[in-house]
């Protein structure tokens, strides 16, 4: 299935993004490594690097780090705080690696923006035999509603503005696709599914400005998103000053199979 709306980070703030995007649990991370077997000198593809939220997980690692964003701005961030990673624009469906050449790919929340097709076939191609697939994915646990009941006006709100936009709607119909373990892929492995806490501490007054860091925010046409926005900073009033925010990281982990003929 094909994306069905093509979003450029190029809209986003990326110093937003960086600072306030949740992170990844370093036991997801770990999780991933033990399981893949990566270490010194492995080859790991960040696709859809973002700001490089898992580039800067793997990279105390030792592993050789491509993180592929096609968004000059949010790349930039990664150019200056991790020097030592290299960096490419490509897409996920034309990957700049010869075949075979790469140990893992990783993907952070982002899978719902590929044409999952051309995207599954590239990362199998530049993986080797064996070679890791694992796609990440951030939740928020449920408890966090009833800790903040504000949080679960706001998410309604912003739930009924995305819907009441076509555009945005299938976008996050798309992103939904993803909730549940994804189905048999073709030449790789069934994917296992993995999650682990993490908790996200964020100023409220700050909480519009990660709304608007979402795709279908972002998407939204000006004069829905602006009012959404407001109105999401009206609501952040009620809440402390600062709030605890306990999430998931959610890990669906695959590996490649070998070819027919091998």
């Amino acid at each position: 299935m094909a994306v069905v709306h093509v979003f450029s980070f190029e809209n986003v703030v990326a110093a937003d993004y960086e600072a306030l995007r949740p992170d990844y649990a370093p036991e997801a991370i770990a999780w991933v490594i033990q399981r893949a077997g990566l270490g010194p000198g492995s080859l790991v593809v960040d696709l859809a690097a973002g700001t490089g939220q898992l580039s800067r997980r793997l990279a105390p690692l030792g592993v050789d780090i491509l993180a592929v964003e096609p968004a000059r701005n949010m790349r930039s961030i990664i150019e200056a705080r991790l020097p030592a990673v290299r960096t490419s624009g490509a897409s996920a469906e034309a990957l700049p690696l010869d075949n075979g050449e790469a140990d893992a790919v990783v993907v952070g929340n982002a899978f719902h923006h590929f044409n999952e097709q051309k995207a599954f076939a590239e990362i199998r191609r530049v993986l080797r035999t064996g070679g890791a697939l694992a796609l990440f994915w951030s939740g928020t646990a449920d408890s966090v509603y009833s800790s903040f009941p504000t949080l679960r006006e706001i998410e309604d709100a912003v739930e009924r503005t995305c819907a009441s936009d076509s555009k945005v709607s299938a976008m996050v119909a798309a992103f939904r696709r993803w909730l549940d373990p994804p189905g048999d892929t073709v030449g790789f492995t069934p994917f296992e599914r993995a999650e682990f806490p993490i908790t996200q501490v964020l100023p409220s007054a700050r909480l519009a400005d990660l709304y608007a860091t979402s795709t279908d925010v972002a998407s939204l046409p000006e004069d829905l998103r602006t009012g959404l926005l407001a109105h999401v900073r009206k609501l952040s009033a009620r809440l402390p000053t600062l709030v605890e925010l306990q999430r998931r990281s959610v890990v669906d982990l695959c590996f490649r199979e070998p070819d027919p003929d091998d």
